[in-house]
């Protein structure tokens, strides 16, 4: 028994050495030669990455940005020229504020402090921010390489770059009916964006409106021969107005495009004239016509066609002020001034604002007398004025007759557009279809009558409502 433990345990000793001999050998070998490698195993040391070094550092401006290809193509802000510039992962781009961006966020126009190396490798880009900025520029003058903002002259160098719409454009192009934004570095303009361009209006067929008042926008000139003219792109309504003939165009200009006015084809129709005529008492009483003063004594005056500014005024009379539409060829218009009463101060009726000034208010002919019911005037028959309109618009009337409009206290009274001054008003009796306008606080509604003897007999009154 003894004898087979022992072999046992000789066997297991054995078994034990083997293993250990096993594993020594596995761990040990030869010492490789320097320089070797063993096959799969990578170098544990590597090499430190070489920085790259700008040999350009220039202020830019951003033209195209190609992300496909990883390029961008810049204007030369300082010496001049076109460069295109490749990027890789390792070039620093940052916004004007120092924050890591991307080269897509890039945009046409952009101005960038730019770092290159001499084989057009971007190093750094960042959007500048020492440089200035003008923009919605519209008051303006170019001349000789100058141009002049609020007194300021900037100049027009031959890096400038001009554009518009993405597109460039030479500096010359430019001209003072644009409005533009600007962006430049002390005295010196380094970019001129072009935000709306110009166009001209050209007039032809001119012979017969010689010395004409042409009028677009806000411009006004005197036509001579057959005129260009420069202006910015845009909509306008082109009116030519000379003693004998007339003519409107409505237009668009677009950029760079030239619009041709053939004054025929848009018009040139006669202007239409009428003989007017004023009978006023008293007799002395001045009359002003938009403004000037005029002698209508006996006489008729010609005035033409469309809406014109009436006043008569006479030293302790109430003044008479209206606004008069001419659309016939002959016309005649009665004024009779009433007397001034005591309720008559100054600050108040007839002495109130000047109608250009306010046009609604400003036609207040009397005091505010409101009405009583069934149509009786709550006033005393002073304060209500009496406003001849019936021969002065070409109307039947009823000469014994009247017509109270009593309503809307203090709202601006119109007759087929001629003024009345405010309510309460008092007219002749007119026959027949017109219309009522009045105007209070802002609003304003129209009431279109029609009156006639079967059914409105005696006087007649009005009562209307804003609402």
């Amino acid at each position: 028994m003894k004898s087979e433990k022992r072999v046992l345990f000789l066997l297991a000793a054995s078994a034990l050495v083997i293993l250990v001999v096993t594993v020594l050998t596995l761990f040990s070998g030869k010492e490789e030669p320097a320089g070797t490698k063993k096959p799969g195993i990578k170098p544990t040391g590597t090499a430190p990455v070489e920085e790259i070094t700008a040999e350009h550092n220039k202020l830019m401006m951003v033209k195209t940005v190609d992300t496909e290809a990883a390029t961008i193509t810049l204007f030369d802000l300082e010496e001049g020229g076109e460069v295109t510039l490749s990027y890789g992962l390792a070039a620093d781009i940052r916004s004007k504020y120092g924050n890591l961006t991307y080269a897509a966020s890039l945009a046409f126009g952009d101005v960038v402090r730019t770092e290159y190396t001499g084989e057009n490798s971007l190093v750094r880009m960042q959007l500048s921010g020492e440089h200035w900025e003008l923009h919605g520029v519209e008051e303006f003058s170019v001349a000789d390489s100058m141009l002049t903002v609020n007194g300021t002259n900037y100049k027009i160098t031959d890096e400038t770059v001009a554009y518009c719409e993405g597109e460039v454009i030479a500096t010359g192009e430019v001209k003072d009916v644009d409005r533009v934004e600007l962006c430049g570095k002390d005295s010196e303009i380094l970019t001129i964006r072009v935000v709306k361009g110009h166009g001209s209006i050209k007039l032809v067929n001119c012979s017969e409106f010689q010395g004409a008042k042409v009028s677009f926008g806000d411009e006004s000139h005197t036509l001579s021969g057959e005129p260009s003219y420069l202006v910015r792109e845009g909509k306008y309504t082109v009116s030519v107005v000379g003693e004998k003939n007339a003519a409107v165009a409505e237009i668009a200009v677009g950029r760079n495009e030239q619009i041709v006015v053939d004054l025929y084809e848009y018009g040139g129709a006669p202007v239409q004239r009428a003989e007017v005529r004023f009978k006023i008492t008293p007799f002395s009483t001045v009359l002003k016509i938009d403004g000037e003063r005029v002698d209508y004594y006996e006489q008729d005056l010609v005035l033409e066609y469309g809406e014109h500014k009436i006043e008569a005024e006479l030293g302790g009379y109430v003044p008479y002020k209206a606004y008069l539409t001419i659309a016939k060829p002959y016309q005649t218009f009665r004024i009779d001034l009433q007397e001034r009463t005591v309720t008559d101060e100054p600050g108040t009726g007839e002495t109130g604002d000047d109608p250009e000034e306010d046009p609604i208010e400003g036609t207040d002919d009397g005091d505010d007398t409101g009405s009583g019911e069934d149509g009786e005037s709550s006033g005393n028959e002073d304060e209500r004025r009496f406003v001849p309109i019936g021969e002065a618009g070409g109307y039947e009337f009823e000469k014994e007759y009247r017509t109270f409009l009593l309503e809307p206290s203090g709202a601006v009274v119109f007759i087929d557009g001629i003024s009345l001054g405010t309510a309460p008003v008092e007219f002749e009796k007119i026959l027949g279809t017109y219309t009522i306008s009045i105007k209070k606080n802002g609003k304003e509604k129209e009431y279109t009558v029609t009156v006639d003897e079967e059914s409105f007999e005696g006087d007649v009154y009005w009562k209307f409502s804003m609402d």
